[in-house]
């Protein structure tokens, strides 16, 4: 049994791919993408995917977060806080080990945190949140650019935690005014305040004398 070979295409030269190129045809060339390149587009598709979505919050009458800005992110329970720096990215406080969840309510016990360089999409785990500069009227904000600056210094670090000496809201007021404050601590200590004195005054009602009428006979 015969097999007809097909005839071997001949290989085009320098001068052939030149009249090609010429002709109209489309020279294909196959590169191969580095880590570094692969690396460099991934962090451009992230950045656009951000300030996409920081434009369509803006689109929706949401002003759109400035380097500085305080970001307060309501949870269940209490409110966590953030400050803005960059990118859609924010630095905040979070547990120094996967013990606790980052958003439960648990973890605010902890008596460490370690300084977090997260995206915001990622802190709020689907938590409603708000710009609130709500001291700018008490104290004057840091210059923006100290104010990231001093910001990006403390990223990775682990910090003491307390829950009403140092938590995420003295955090950011530190690093936004110079001054730790939490009007969410001060708020439950005034309420609390009020509470006790209420039961201070109910026992004092209780246990005073009764004056006692005589009976006329």
């Amino acid at each position: 049994m015969l097999v007809q070979l097909a005839p071997k295409q001949p290989t085009q030269g320098p001068l052939e791919q030149d009249r090609s190129l010429q002709q109209g045809e489309k020279l294909v060339v196959n590169l191969e993408t580095t880590p570094n390149q692969k690396r460099a587009e991934l962090d451009s598709s992230l950045k656009s995917e951000s300030a996409g979505k920081l434009a369509k919050q803006a689109a929706e009458g949401r002003p759109r977060p400035r380097p500085g800005d305080l970001i307060e992110i309501f949870r269940i329970g209490y409110e966590h806080w953030a400050i803005y720096v960059e990118d859609d990215r924010v630095v905040h406080l979070a547990p120094p080990c996967d013990e606790f969840e980052a958003f439960s309510i648990t973890s605010i016990f902890s008596n460490r945190a370690v300084v977090k360089y997260s995206r915001l999409e990622d802190v709020l785990h689907g938590c409603s949140w708000k710009i609130n500069n709500k001291l700018d009227g008490t104290y004057l904000p840091l210059p923006a650019d100290k104010i990231v600056q001093r910001t990006k210094n403390m990223i990775n670090k682990i910090v003491q935690y307390s829950l009403i000496e140092g938590n995420c809201e003295h955090f950011v007021n530190d690093l936004r005014y110079g001054v730790p404050r939490s009007q969410q601590v001060e708020h439950a200590l005034m309420q609390g305040a009020k509470a006790a004195g209420a039961v201070i005054s109910a026992v004092m009602e209780s246990v005073r004398p009764k004056a006692v009428t005589a009976e006329r006979g």
